[in-house]
């Protein structure tokens, strides 16, 4: 990489982070450029160089967010050891919500603002690219040999169980900001008990 081309990205990262913690802090709508611009140490020029509005800079942060949070994790997914693996994903998000929470709630509170645009996230070509990278991922061939139906079965779970925990640790996050931002042995306790209550419902549908 290039001398410009490597300070562009650390220009772009520095801009990135700025407009997370604003975001996270004070709310998407309520954050404008100008802010922005202030939180990264740059001009307003630069950072309309980089990025046209603060939607476009919005949208790429949940993107990457996303790939973070689900891209990465899914493919620790074994289909020889399917439950197994499937526990320490689970374990895995879990560990984001002590360690990297801003990531949680900041896909919260983007798909709030961009239901107030009338837009949904779901159809963005990014999040739509990722998607299908995701997928023709998980159904590369393995070398352990698995029927495609059980194949096809696991990655529904897969999908459908990683959803539903997210899901519930955006609300846990968010209740937990709203109360001090502090977690609590009790917060801790309840997360791994829903984590435990979706392992239950995948060993008994067997």
């Amino acid at each position: 990489m290039k001398l410009r081309e490597k300070q562009m990205q650390m220009t772009r990262e520095m801009i990135k982070g700025a407009a997370l913690t604003l975001f996270n802090a004070q709310g998407i709508e309520r954050t404008d450029m100008a802010q922005i611009a202030e939180e990264a140490g740059i001009s307003r020029r630069t950072l309309y160089h980089h990025y046209k509005d603060k939607e476009e800079l919005a949208v790429q942060i949940y993107v990457e967010n996303l790939e973070r949070m689900f891209g990465q994790l899914l493919f620790d997914f074994n289909f020889e050891h399917p439950e197994q693996s499937l526990e320490v994903i689970l374990d895995k998000y879990l560990a984001l919500r002590e360690e990297n929470e801003s990531l949680i709630y900041y896909d919260a509170i983007f798909g709030v603002y961009y239901s107030t645009l009338s837009k949904n996230p779901a159809e963005l070509p990014d999040f739509q690219k990722a998607m299908q990278g995701w997928s023709a991922r998980l159904l590369q061939p393995e070398t352990v040999p698995v029927a495609p139906e059980d194949k096809t079965r696991w990655i529904d779970i897969l999908l459908k169980s990683t959803h539903l925990y997210f899901m519930y640790l955006q609300k846990a996050v968010i209740i937990t900001r709203q109360r001090g931002g502090q977690i609590t042995e009790e917060d801790r306790t309840t997360d791994r008990q829903f984590k435990d209550f979706i392992m239950h419902g995948v060993r008994h549908s067997r």
